[in-house]
């Protein structure tokens, strides 16, 4: 918005240079964001959702899982946005004048800019959701297995619990 508070007397063009100025470049760019997260490693009760990469995030299952709901919501709700940002790229202008076209054309391309921002904030949300949900996913199949484990080495398969 830095041209737009200048004053040029453009406010149209100001905004859209401003959001053109913010487009994260596009698919690539969102792609790249969702992929932000594919080799993090999630700590979650002490499992490690890439073993042997040492550092990462070190998280209790609740607190794992109260993430993972929240960054697929925004997620979800940010792809929403950026349909609706589509959607308003096609608003026709009010009359087939210079003036309103191209008053139209620049209000289109400052949409176009915010929903491939806001795609690529989406992205960003989903890929740290796909991420989180693996880490949950090897947290519970290592549970999961421990309990069957802890099963079978007491020998009572069927009583749901060993002797430990």
């Amino acid at each position: 918005m830095v041209e737009a508070s200048r004053g040029t007397g453009d406010f149209a063009v100001g905004v859209a240079q401003a959001g053109l100025s913010m487009a994260p470049g596009g698919a690539a760019v969102g792609a790249s964001m969702a992929s932000l997260w594919r080799n993090t490693n999630f700590i979650v009760d002490g499992k490690a959702s890439a073993p042997g990469t040492g550092g990462g995030f070190e998280l209790d299952a609740d607190t794992a899982e109260g993430l993972y709901r929240e960054a697929a919501a925004l997620a979800q709700e940010l792809f929403e946005q950026a349909r609706r940002a589509d959607r308003l790229r096609e608003t026709r202008p009010p009359a087939e004048d210079p003036a309103s076209v191209s008053f139209n054309q620049a209000g289109s391309q400052a949409f176009d800019a915010g929903a491939h921002h806001v795609r690529a904030e989406a992205d960003f949300y989903r890929g740290l959701a796909q991420a989180l949900g693996r880490a949950l996913g090897m947290y519970k199949e290592v549970e999961e297995q421990s309990g069957r484990d802890i099963n079978v080495s007491g020998g009572e398969g069927d009583s749901g619990g060993g002797f430990i």
